[in-house]
């Protein structure tokens, strides 16, 4: 698997990557640096309010610490209405714009290839950003490699990436309810809750807004006991959360309303 994502990237001479410090993104990143050298390696971080401090954080160390190159390109996905409306198809409207403020920086720094860390499992759960990134002609060198989940950790590993376990994240919108007006408010909730939660050594968590007062955190099924402490309860309640419900993690649960809603669109 590894000499196949070695082929890819070397087709492309140079390669921008749109990097947010995640598993997948760190182990293109590192790829990338290995096979083409650090100078033909552009990584850019798109930040916004949907983006946790703790995932930017993560993202600038690594990148100084391997000594490549990092621009942050800032957006602003709230003033599109088209993405705090917050519909079925909203990770596609944002991605959009994401995919094409960095493909703009890319060209700008005389890069012609944008790639990303789209895996084969991610081919498997409701995406709509990966048709904003098919219109683009955005590149997936681990997905052309083959590379699964559980590949892409197993040659992070092997790299001595220290971000090979690390949990899947996503957007900070991903925890409201599709067809819920974004706002920053409602995005510094769930980010606090999650920081509070994080801080009590639980990983692997989403704590999800059902309304400004209500929360569900969803935990591993070998922490659904240690969740219903009064620790957790204090560190929702100091995130603004009157009342909360817990439930097993499980990826991508907001999807099964978003999909239901898009199949009445449909009707």
């Amino acid at each position: 698997m590894a000499s196949k994502l070695v082929t890819e990237l070397k087709s492309f001479g140079r390669a921008a990557i749109a990097f947010s410090g995640g598993c997948d993104s760190t182990l293109l990143a590192e790829a990338a640096r290995r096979t083409l050298g650090s100078g033909n390696v552009l990584l850019l971080l798109a930040d916004s309010v949907f983006l946790p401090r703790v995932e930017f954080d993560r993202a600038v160390s690594w990148s100084a610490a391997a000594g490549m190159r990092l621009e942050i390109v800032r957006f602003e996905p709230l003033e599109s209405s088209e993405v705090r409306s917050n519909p079925p198809e909203r990770c596609y409207f944002c991605k959009r714009k994401i995919f094409s403020a960095l493909l703009e920086r890319a060209h700008s720094e005389g890069f012609a290839e944008l790639c990303d860390g789209t895996n084969q499992d991610d081919l498997g759960d409701f995406r709509p950003g990966m048709r904003a990134a098919a219109e683009l002609g955005i590149r997936h060198p681990l997905l052309a490699a083959g590379l699964n989940k559980a590949a892409v950790r197993a040659l992070a590993r092997e790299y001595g990436l220290a971000v090979w376990n690390l949990p899947a994240a996503a957007c900070l919108a991903s925890r409201i309810p599709c067809g819920e007006a974004l706002s920053a408010t409602a995005l510094r909730q769930v980010e606090e809750a999650e920081a509070a939660i994080a801080h009590l050594g639980f990983t692997g968590f989403r704590v999800r807004r059902l309304s400004a007062e209500h929360a569900r955190l969803e935990v591993a099924e070998s922490d659904l006991e240690r969740a219903n402490s009064p620790e957790v309860g204090d560190a929702l309640r100091g995130a603004r959360f009157a009342s909360w419900e817990i439930a097993p993690y499980r990826t991508g649960s907001m999807n099964v309303q978003s999909t239901a809603l898009m199949g009445e669109v449909n009707l």
